[in-house]
């Protein structure tokens, strides 16, 4: 049977019939169950299931009505005391209860039968499930039922069994709670309480007091009301009144949950009075009757063990914790209702600090200390009910006091029981604290108490009060309670803070107090007035014994804090303690006695709280009882002391050692000054005295701006000096300080002046002992520098007395003083003109004249570093505000430009600085009349010579000037200048303009800096005015343009001229290690440079303002003018000046060359013409003789000869096209032929060897030298002119080809030059560039292949032009083209012969065309093109495969029958229409080509004839096209295919298709006939040769290529048979025939042959021969056959 069955919950219909179900099955179970022990249960079970059943079949019923009757049956198996049946029971009234089908009625039920069960300790667990759940699910048990089973529980709780008490224990606190949380429900149903913040219930009893009724709901606070009331009364050992049945209760338990109630439920007794009288009257009663032990009880010294029988008087550890929880709760939460219960509590608590109580309770009253005093609240709430009240107790001094007694105390007695004892085990103990760095604590005369126990600040962390198992008082160590009351301390001074400044903390709730404004003021002075003083009695005592940085640290920080508090309050008393405090513990304590000794008013506040003698015998004490080397090991640092005039001699003589501590209250000074300096008043003074000492301790020295930085002092003595810890410290140390000055600036006027007075005293004092010759303090200078510097915002209310007492410095005979004086006042002069003022300072006057007159007052001071300092503050105030300075500017320009030559160069430089600044910035700002003031100031500038970096940089100062006149025209044009003679006259212009006066001021200057004695001057001169010109020249009206022409320009080209000419040709002495580079080293190189800038120059500007120029009447003069300047320098000896010359003369020339001038205007079209052929004769002049070829004397020779450079030719020659566009309209033959001179010498002027880079391309040989490109470009020119349409140049055709092939000569006979010894040499392709040699030979083929390639294009183009035709130009370029082609192979270049028979080909495919079509003017070119046809196809020179390699050898042989293709096409076909002799001519060659290896004894390798076997097939085969075919034979391929097969292909060109057009007559057949019959006799030759020579061979072979030979021959001798027998009659004579018969003998001969091959082709002729065994049909008559036979003798005469 299942005992546990889930029953969901009634939600509706279904779930309450599922329900039912459940219930009755539950029920049939329990009958089953009990059917045979206990039938009265099984009767009352099955009147159950009757009684569901009839409640689920009426709905009217609900099952909620029934239960009541249905329970009986539960109950009664309850009673039986069968283990099975009470659970089975238990879990059915438990899901009864979960379903909430439970009332009130039934409740009560249940509980009976609980009761019982606990009584009979039966199911304890379970029984405490049931009643927490009853209780918990619903509302429905109040009143003496829910007492019942809150005494059930308690019973429970008191059993012996541990499981069962826990159980109980956690039980009776959730009910407790729970009944508490229903008095919440019913304040939220009845809304008669408006609580501000309820605590929320839980959601069920939320749920269900919804559902509850009024009457219900009144009950709940009785319910609470008579529960807490028994828990009093139990805890007081009296009987409960409402728990009826409680039979033991232990107090401890009773109070917990006290605690509980009053912690979890304030608001029920804040809001209800009856809970508040119980409260008032019977819980503080219960507490102060249980205190009473706790109060009277004194501890003995020798106090025994806590165990055994606890006497009645004497306090109680579990109880007095307890006692204390419950107050520290009440008073915390209950305060406002418990005023005067409050203030009895708390005294109790204050005399538990006292020495004689018990170590424990010491401790927990600390614990609730700390967490009343962590909320502020409370701590108003004390001092506004207790210290303001005139008869109540002075709670919150008393705390304090008591605190920094029990701090104090704490420490002494430490000592006492460690100097007490005999060992000295704790004083090595404290020793190892010093030493060991993570060591937290205190220590006081040896004594070592550590921190034992850290809180987060504002939180209060209990330990001994949380110990609530604890039955004995714990064994508490000696340094918690210290530990406790230092966070305490924090944490007051915080809580203090929070009163002070309203923070959130302070913030009312529903059980604290809510402050005025108008309380407020007097609460905050009664708050300082009662704890200033035992704060400060416990932090001097704290701050002392501290051993590790970060707790000093927080005391220093609550310290600063509280100081900060009692300044805001304007307590100066207490404020100024705190700071002397803090200040003494910042020097060791003999010194500090003796700096403080004067400050009596402090003395006297500390001796009023106490702390004097107390922080003063600490200090002693922790000193001597420290031994050396302890001490020493919290030194840091060692000084000297201060010189000062408290210090008696003594203290002077020893050095000063700081601790950390000390570096560490410092820097807590520091914080406190910067954060709170408003409220600090006369304390400035302790302050600032404190930080200067310990900054000359610690050395630091000022720097920049007033901050202080370290410089480490040599350690003279062995215990003097700076440890390397404390040195990384020091910036951060000299940063605070500077922050701290910095933050002046949030002071109001009173505090400033108030920190001002402080420092002006303390420099007074330094002032006085520096008089003394003692090295002075310059921490107050510094300082003030500082202050003033951050406080520019306002700085008409400090800037008198701050640099009045400067200034006073500044007379200060002692250096370090007055140096400082200095420093400080012109740092401040810069830093308030750069300050951004409220009203602008440009337009401010009397400010700008406050604040530059103490920089004017220096000038009175007759110091020698006075001059340097004042031009260095004037250069710094240029660079930082020279834009405002709107008054002062004449005044400045005059200080820079009062140096001269004999003033040192350090100051000509820093005058210089600020000369460069006032030009390149301040130009904009400055006035009109400044300017010409600037110019000769720049230019005296540029002339000095003691700097000459000054001198060239001046120079780019006017660039800069006349920048400013470009951008600022407008302006400048608009103002008037008052006085006009600061400005030049310039003769020859009317009325210039005042602005174009200031343009020809600059240029004047630059011009007079042109011609300087220093060529770096010179060449920066010229550069800047040429580039000012061309920058802003167009701002200048015409007529002035002719003055700087003429009056500017013209005279520094001829000054630079004469003086180039007489410059001293002898080398510079370099002075110094200063290289000169050899280009530069004489005179007359500088001045080149000079001229070379001057000449480009002038010729741009000329360019640039061309248009401009030619309006003015004087153009063809400057114009002639400017070109004779040009070839002057262009026919210089030195290379610079002569290329320079020639790219100005590019520049002049090309300059609008796009834009031809034509101009209606008959006058100005003859001054075009004028102009440009003055142009054209300079151009010709300078060509000619700079390339004119002179043959030397000896003696001459000897003299240094000069050779135009290629780059100067290039220029020359790419010149030409920019005069050629303007004179070709002009241009005769004549100037065609100077033109081709100059070409033809530039061509041939040798290289130097320097110039080898700039014509050897390293990419590629095959590239043109740019001066090559050049003259073929200029050529092109020409010849593109020439060939227009309708030229007037058409004539010079001829020329221009004439000189092409000039030129296509050098590709294979380079040029040489008559004017040079011949020092060079070519050797294997390669240019030899060795130390002896001057000049190199130029690579010349890619130049002359060009001029082929160009001369072929043309005449493609001209070849029928009647002048070209007439000239015989095709016969020339065949005489031209011979020379590469005759001598093949021994070209420099293999491309040359490539391209020239390429060429020829092209050529002749146009050129034969217009030779046929008009004979009479080729007349002689047919001779020499056949000699030339033949001398290349077969070359004089050899060719073997080591040479060329294979590949090229077979692309040769490619080239070759492509020229007898162009014979078989070009040629013979139009045999009739060219001379006999010349056809006869190409046949010979044909011929001889056939079968070339049969004559050619030059054939000696196998390869090489193979290698020209197409060759010979090719001209076999052109042979027999023109011999034998006739237009009837169509096709004849298919009779010889198996002989043209054999012979590769060799009778494919049989094909009538290869002939082009018809050929007639005589003069084909008389080419026919000659071909066969050479043919024969040339068969008949091999053979003979060949059977000659295997006969002599013997058994050895023939080389391979001779059977190839004879083997290629029969094959052409089947071929031939073939062709003659399907010849027509007219084709082939007798005398052919018989040739052919006779060759019989010879085929018979060779059958002798071992070669397959031969024999193969030998049977294929022999084949052939078969129709010759009978006479022929056709017959050729005798008279042909005698002339074919007599051609046939001439040729073969010829061949031998």
């Amino acid at each position: 049977m299942s005992f546990v069955r889930a029953a969901p919950a009634i939600g509706g219909s279904d779930s309450a019939q599922k329900f039912v179900e459940a219930l009755q099955a539950d029920f049939k179970a329990l009958s089953i169950e009990t059917k045979k022990k206990y039938p009265l249960i099984k009767e009352s079970c099955e009147e159950a299931i009757s009684k569901l059943n009839s409640a689920a079949t009426n709905q009217q019923t609900s099952v909620y009505y029934t239960v009541n009757q249905i329970l009986y049956p539960l109950v009664q198996g309850c009673e039986t005391k069968d283990l099975k049946i009470i659970k089975f029971c238990l879990g059915m009234m438990q899901r009864l209860i979960t379903q909430q089908v439970v009332d009130h009625k039934g409740a009560r039920y249940i509980t009976d039968a609980l009761w019982m069960l606990m009584e009979n300790n039966i199911e304890e667990v379970k029984v405490l499930q049931t009643v927490t759940l009853l209780l918990t699910t619903n509302t429905v048990v109040h009143g003496e039922t829910l007492a019942k089973s809150l005494v059930l529980c308690f019973r429970l709780h008191y059993t012996k069994n541990s499981t069962i008490v826990n159980t109980a224990g956690a039980t009776i606190r959730q009910l407790v709670s729970l009944v508490f949380e229903r008095v919440y429900l019913e304040k939220d149903a009845l809304s008669t309480i408006q609580q501000p913040g309820p605590l929320k219930p839980s959601k069920d009893t939320a749920c269900d007091a919804e559902n509850s009724n009024t009457n219900e709901m009144q009950t709940f606070a009785s319910d609470a009301f008579f529960l807490f009331q028994d828990l009093v009364q139990l805890v007081n050992a009296d009987q409960p009144f409402w728990l009826i049945g409680m039979t033991e209760m232990t107090r401890t338990f009773g109070l917990e949950l006290l605690e509980a109630v009053l912690t979890n439920f304030s608001a029920v007794f804040h809001e209800n009075n009856d809970f508040r009288l119980l409260l008032k009257e019977r819980v503080c009663a219960l507490v102060i009757k249980l205190f009473s032990p706790n109060v009277k009880h004194r501890q003995v010294p020798t106090s025994g063990t806590s165990n055994g029988t606890i006497p009645s008087d004497k306090p109680y550890f579990p109880i007095s914790m307890r006692l204390l929880r419950l107050v520290a709760i009440l008073i915390q939460k209950y305060h406002t209702i418990l005023v005067t219960e409050c203030e009895i509590f708390l005294s109790l608590i204050i005399k538990f600090l006292d020495p004689d109580k018990p170590h424990w309770q010491r401790a927990l009253a600390l614990e609730v200390i700390h967490k009343l005093v962590t909320k502020a609240n409370l701590i108003a709430f004390f001092c506004k009910s207790y210290d303001l009240k005139n008869h109540a107790t002075n709670i919150v001094q008393d705390m304090i006091s008591a605190l920094g007694t029990y701090v104090r105390y704490s420490l002494f007695n430490a000592s006492a029981v460690q100097n007490g004892q005999p060992a000295v085990g704790a004083q090595t103990n404290a020793a190892a604290a010093l030493s060991t760095s993570n060591q937290c604590g205190f220590i006081y005369r040896g004594a070592y108490l550590p921190l034992v126990a850290t809180f987060a600040p504002g939180v209060s962390k209990s330990v001994y009060l949380e110990m609530l198992d604890k039955l004995d008082a714990p064994n508490i160590p000696d340094s918690y309670g210290i530990s406790v009351a230092y966070a305490i301390l924090l944490d007051v001074t915080r809580s203090i803070g929070c009163v002070l400044q309203r923070t959130t903390e302070m913030h009312p709730t529903h059980n604290s107090a809510i402050i005025s404004e108008e309380e407020h003021k007097p609460l905050c002075l009664q708050l300082i007035n009662s704890s200033w003083s035992g704060l400060l009695a416990a932090f001097v005592a704290l701050v002392d014994a501290s051993i590790d940085e970060a707790t000093t640290d927080n005391i220093l920080k609550a310290m600063q804090n509280y100081a900060a508090l009692c300044g805001i309050l304007e307590l100066l008393g207490s404020r100024d303690a705190f700071i002397m405090a803090i200040c003494r513990a910042s020097f060791p304590p003999h010194y500090a006695m003796s700096i403080f000794a004067n400050s009596g008013h402090v003395d006297a506040d500390l001796r009023l709280g106490h702390t004097r003698t107390n922080s003063q015998d600490l200090n002693n004490q922790f000193i001597t009882t420290c031994n050396e080397g302890d001490f020493r090991q919290q030194i840091v640092a060692v000084g000297t002391p201060l010189p000062s005039a408290s210090l008696p001699h003594s203290v002077m003589q020893a050095p000063v050692m700081l601790t950390t501590k000390n570096l560490q209250c410092m820097r807590a000074i520091l914080f406190l000054a910067h954060s709170n300096g408003s409220i600090l008043g006369t304390s400035w003074h302790i302050v600032l005295q404190t930080l200067q000492h310990l900054v000359w301790i610690l050395g630091l020295k000022p720097s920049t701006g007033g901050s202080l930085q370290a410089f480490p002092k040599p350690a003279v003595e062995a215990n003097v000096g700076i440890q390397t810890a404390v040195m990384a410290d020091l910036p951060v140390l000299s940063q605070m300080l500077s922050q701290l000055f910095e933050s002046s600036q949030y002071l109001d006027d009173v505090a400033l002046h108030h920190l001002i007075d402080a420092l002006c005293k303390l420099s007074h004092e330094a002032m006085e002992l520096a008089y003394a010759n003692r090295e002075p303090s310059l921490f107050a200078v510094a300082k003030l520098l500082e202050t003033g510097l951050v406080n520019m915002q306002r700085i008409e209310v400090l800037w008198r007395p701050l640099t009045n007492h400067l200034l006073e410095v500044c007379q200060h005979r002692h250096i370090r003083m007055r140096e400082w004086g200095v420093e400080a006042i012109t740092y401040l002069v810069k830093s308030a003109l750069q300050f951004k003022h409220t009203s602008p300072l440009k337009e401010n006057m009397v400010l700008q004249t406050m604040l530059l007159s103490p920089l004017s007052e220096l000038s009175t001071v007759m110091h020698a570093d006075v001059r340097q300092r004042q031009l260095d503050c004037v250069l710094q105030i240029l660079n930082g505000a020279g834009e405002i300075l709107s008054f002062g500017w004449p005044a400045i320009i005059e200080i820079i430009g009062a140096v001269n030559d004999h003033h040192g160069e350090p100051l000509i430089r820093t005058a210089f600085q600020c000369l460069q600044l006032v030009i390149t910035d301040f130009l904009t700002v400055m006035p009109w009349h400044c300017l010409p003031l600037c110019i000769s100031t720049a230019a005296k500038f540029g002339s000095q010579t003691q700097e000459l970096n000054i001198s060239l940089t001046a120079i780019g100062l006017m660039w800069n000037i006349s920048d400013f006149f470009n951008q600022n025209q407008d302006k400048l044009m608009s103002t008037e200048i008052g006085n006009a003679n600061i400005l030049p006259e310039f003769p020859g212009t009317v009325k210039m303009p005042q602005f174009d006066k200031l343009w020809m001021c600059l240029y004047a200057k630059l011009g007079d800096l042109c011609v300087d004695l220093r060529p770096a001057v010179r060449k920066s001169a010229g550069q800047t005015l040429f580039s000012t010109i061309s920058a802003h020249g167009s701002l200048l009206n015409p007529p002035t343009w002719q003055a700087l022409v003429w009056q500017v320009l013209f005279p520094l080209l001829d000054n630079v001229r004469a003086l180039s000419s007489s410059a001293s040709n002898e080398k510079v002495d370099a002075s110094g290690n200063i290289l000169i580079h050899h280009s530069r080293n004489t005179a007359q190189k500088q001045w080149a440079e000079t001229q070379v800038l001057t000449l480009s120059g002038v010729c741009r500007v000329f360019n640039t303002k061309r248009d401009l120029l030619q309006m003015l009447g004087d153009f063809d003069r400057a114009w002639s003018l400017i070109l004779e300047f040009i070839q002057n320098a262009a026919l210089s000896k030195n290379g610079e000046v002569s290329l320079a010359a020639l790219k100005s003369l590019q520049e002049i020339m090309y300059h609008n060359s796009e834009k031809s001038v034509v101009n209606s205007n008959e006058n100005d079209n003859t001054k075009y013409v004028e102009i440009w052929s003055i142009a054209w004769n300079i151009w010709l002049n300078i060509g000619m003789e700079s390339t004119k070829i002179t043959t030397k004397n000896n003696e001459i020779q000897t003299e240094e000869f000069y050779i135009p450079s290629q780059a100067f030719l290039t220029a020359l020659i790419q010149i030409f096209p920019a005069i050629f566009q303007h004179i070709q309209e002009r241009f005769m033959l004549t100037d065609f032929d100077k033109f081709c001179t100059v070409l033809t010498n530039a061509v041939c002027i040798p290289v130097q060897t320097d110039a080898v880079p700039y014509i050897m391309s390293s990419v590629s040989d095959s590239l043109l030298t740019p001066l090559h490109d050049s003259i073929l470009e200029c050529m092109d020119l020409i010849q593109k002119e020439a060939t227009k349409e309708d030229s007037n140049l058409r004539y010079m055709i001829p020329a221009v080809f004439r000189q092409l092939l000039v030129f296509s000569k050098f590709a294979c006979a380079p040029p040489t030059y008559q004017g040079v010894e011949n020092k060079y040499h070519k050797t294997s392709n390669h240019y030899s560039n060795n130390a002896s040699v001057e000049v190199v030979s130029m690579n010349y083929i890619p130049f002359g292949e060009k001029s082929i390639s160009i001369c072929v294009k043309l005449y493609q183009s001209t070849a029928t032009e009647e002048s070209v035709m007439q000239e015989h130009i095709l016969h020339e370029i065949i005489m031209a083209l011979r020379t590469p082609l005759a001598i093949k192979y021994k070209c420099l270049s293999s491309s040359t012969w490539k391209l020239a028979i390429s060429s020829l080909i092209s050529i002749l495919h146009t050129g034969l065309k217009v030779a046929r079509a008009k004979p009479n003017h080729f007349t002689d070119m047919w001779e020499d093109l056949s000699d030339t046809l033949d001398k290349f196809l077969f070359p004089a020179s050899v060719c073997t495969v080591e040479d060329r390699g294979l590949e090229e050898i077979v692309l040769d042989e490619t080239i070759d029958c492509q020229v007898i293709e162009l014979l078989r096409d070009e040629v013979l076909p139009f045999a009739h229409e060219m001379p006999h002799q010349f056809i006869m001519q190409i046949v010979v060659l044909l011929n001889k080509g056939s079968i070339h290896s049969a004559s050619d004894s030059n054939i000696c390798y196998e390869s090489d004839w193979k290698l020209r076997e197409i060759f010979a097939k090719t001209c076999f085969e052109t042979l027999l096209q023109f011999s034998l075919l006739d237009d009837s034979c169509n096709n004849v391929s298919g009779a010889t295919n198996s002989v043209s097969t054999n012979i590769n292909n060799a009778a494919i060109p049989l094909d009538t298709n290869i002939l082009p057009g018809v050929i007639s007559g005589a003069g084909k057949d008389f080419a026919g006939r000659l071909a066969v019959t050479a043919l024969l006799h040339r068969f008949q030759e091999v053979l003979k040769r060949y059977n000659d020579d295997e006969r002599q061979s013997g058994k050895c072979p023939l080389p391979r290529f001779r059977l190839s030979e004879i083997s290629f021959v029969l094959k052409a001798i089947a071929t031939l048979v073939v062709s003659m027998k399907k010849a027509p009659p007219s084709k082939v004579n007798k005398p052919a025939w018989d040739q052919l018969i006779g060759l019989y003998p010879y085929l018979v001969d060779c059958t002798t042959t071992t070669s397959p091959e031969v024999s193969r082709s030998l049977r294929e002729a022999l084949l052939q021969y078969t129709d010759l065994l009978q006479p022929p049909k056709c017959y050729i008559s005798d008279v042909t056959s005698k002339t074919v036979a007599t051609a046939a003798r001439q040729q073969s005469n010829g061949q031998e």
